[in-house]
């Protein structure tokens, strides 16, 4: 099957996976399934994966833990992905090459995810709230001695309940937050976790860093798995009031930047180049629940062009070389 069906069908499959189908997104789908016979292969087999994948989660401890094992190094040669691809692809039918490209099965398996163009706030056991935006996805650990959120995907917002005896975690790739106070915003940027604290302090520390560092109120940081470092600092209200609006507010920040987050509440793929776009600087007010309109806002304001080849499918290009 040529790679491009297969990446439409790791589409598909995720929004299938996330529920019942809009009827315009029925129609597209039934489209897509009409284009030939290899279009039509893929998506019985999309459904039969889906059929599994629900199976899974009622075992979702043995399941997590083969899914884990399979992309536990993400960035290892290639040979060694595809084997790990061809094996899971085996057992569940997943072709192949879309395994290897696609973060698809730990979102599958997570204990709360959010679909592309979705808002959801969570009411936790112990009293705090949990918020997450686009394409997100984290596994919630709560008992007598702990509250843990494994952020494996996306941006969550976390409003903290105090609670003396169990200390509240945010843990990604990279470390551990630990919050020192209430309310503070995390998010996953590839191999980096970015940490813009609302109210009070996070205590912030790399897997393999030595040092702790305490973030305050107003402050922004990165971790990566080696270091903590501030990077600036934040207006609380102003990221307050953005997830109220569903807005993202930028300054001076790289167009592929903004795209990136524009690509998470979007369905389908957003493609572009990122080096020819870097130099275009972004500062606006940009809205996430409709990434069609955020996207054209773009482009009347910067020298860019927008092609659509099909719902899934947005490239993004410099002005005056796309027709080229």
């Amino acid at each position: 099957m040529p790679e491009q069906i297969e990446e439409q069908a790791a589409e598909w499959m995720l929004r299938l996976s996330e529920g019942e189908l809009s009827e315009a997104q029925r129609q597209a789908f039934e489209r897509w399934k009409q284009q030939g016979p290899q279009y039509a292969s893929a998506a019985a087999r999309m459904e039969a994966v889906i059929s599994r994948m629900q199976a899974l989660r009622g075992h979702k401890a043995p399941a997590r833990a083969a899914l884990g094992a399979a992309f536990a190094h993400q960035h290892a040669r290639r040979r060694k992905n595809t084997v790990r691809a061809l094996l899971l692809a085996a057992s569940l039918a997943i072709p192949a090459a879309a395994v290897v490209v696609s973060p698809y099965p730990q979102r599958w398996m997570a204990d709360v995810r959010n679909g592309p163009g979705q808002w959801q706030t969570l009411h936790l056991a112990d009293g705090s709230t949990l918020s997450l935006n686009g394409i997100s996805a984290a596994n919630l650990h709560f008992d007598g001695e702990q509250r843990r959120i494994e952020l494996l995907q996306g941006e969550i917002l976390v409003d903290v309940a105090h609670d003396p005896a169990r200390p509240f975690i945010v843990q990604t790739a990279q470390g551990t937050l630990r919050a020192l106070g209430t309310r503070f915003v995390v998010k996953r940027e590839g191999d980096v976790t970015v940490l813009s604290m609302l109210q009070s302090r996070v205590a912030a520390h790399s897997t393999r860093g030595r040092q702790t560092l305490e973030v305050d109120a107003g402050a922004r940081a990165l971790m990566s798995a080696d270091n903590v470092q501030l990077a600036g600092t934040v207006d609380p209200s102003s990221i307050n009031d953005a997830w109220r609006r569903h807005q993202l507010v930028v300054e001076n920040r790289p167009l592929p930047e903004i795209l990136d987050e524009i690509g998470r509440h979007r369905s389908g793929r957003l493609q572009f180049d990122r080096a020819a776009l870097q130099g275009l600087r972004v500062s606006a007010v940009i809205p996430l629940d409709d990434s069609d309109h955020a996207l054209q806002l773009l482009a009347q304001t910067l020298p860019i062009t927008l092609r659509s080849f099909t719902p899934w499918l947005m490239v993004v290009s410099p002005a005056g070389i796309a027709n080229k």
